[in-house]
């Protein structure tokens, strides 16, 4: 069977991803891997709050999602940059199949907190057989994060939460973090390997700061009681995007002989 490399492609970078990337995605089918594609769409969708004038405020990191703003949400990632990123990686060669977490669906969820966050959801059942069966036909499946409520509705869910779902459920290799960062700098230099001690000194000590946080902590996340063994997190939107970048592992055993750290040239 072939490894999955579940690759979670940010909101800030989606519109701006390098051709580059989308060849990355190509080469690791060559390479025999399964690519499946989480997306966010956040600056899209903040653009398009706007236009329509829908009020839109966040608590704790969190969009809180009425449904006028789950509306627009929807319309956003499964009508505009879903469709994108799919007609990308045919340009690339692949062939691909649009999915949002509704379908299946791959998550069932509950309110996480209505009177907090609104309409976001918190998972209660993930079933990703949908993903094994287009892969297996040689589809690159594009999923949206919104997830399946009760009796038909829609939630938001954070996509950094989506990816360590459909992540963990699929037995992974790897999960990518695609930024508009090169990796975690320490002296100016990008970090090619982290451990998860590392990550955690690296935030106390302030070499981590400010949005590269969230980024990490997401990245521990996925590694903690997963089959994932390594997380790498690259810029999406540099020529470049598919090689370098920081791979972060449970543990450097296996590692630490690699003459050139760059596994996904």
């Amino acid at each position: 069977m072939k490894p999955f490399v579940v690759v979670k492609c940010g909101g800030a970078t989606v519109d701006v991803l390098s051709d580059e990337f989308y060849a990355h995605i190509a080469r690791l089918v060559q390479q025999g891997k399964t690519p499946v594609i989480v997306h966010g769409g956040g600056r899209a969708v903040n653009e398009m709050l706007e236009m329509m004038h829908v009020e839109s405020t966040f608590v704790d990191g969190l969009r809180r999602t009425t449904q006028d703003v789950l509306n627009v949400a929807d319309m956003v990632f499964n009508g505009k940059v879903n469709p994108m990123i799919c007609a990308k990686l045919q340009e690339a060669g692949l062939k691909t199949i649009g999915l949002s977490g509704c379908d299946g669906p791959m998550i069932k969820a509950k309110l996480l907190d209505e009177e907090k966050l609104g309409l976001v959801g918190k998972a209660v059942q993930i079933d990703t057989a949908l993903i094994q069966q287009v892969t297996s036909i040689g589809l690159t499946p594009v999923i949206s994060p919104l997830v399946a409520g009760e009796n038909g509705a829609r939630l938001n869910m954070n996509a950094d939460t989506a990816t360590a779902h459909y992540a963990e459920s699929l037995g992974a290799e790897e999960v990518m973090f695609v930024t508009n960062v090169p990796g975690i700098l320490q002296n100016g230099e990008v970090l090619p390997y982290a451990t998860e001690a590392d990550i955690k000194k690296m935030i106390a000590d302030g070499t981590v700061y400010g949005g590269m946080i969230p980024k990490v902590k997401a990245a521990l996340q996925v590694l903690e009681g997963s089959s994932v063994q390594k997380v790498t997190i690259i810029d999406g939107e540099s020529d470049q995007a598919g090689s370098g970048g920081t791979t972060i592992v449970k543990s450097m055993e296996g590692e630490k002989n690699e003459q050139a750290p760059l596994p996904y040239l």
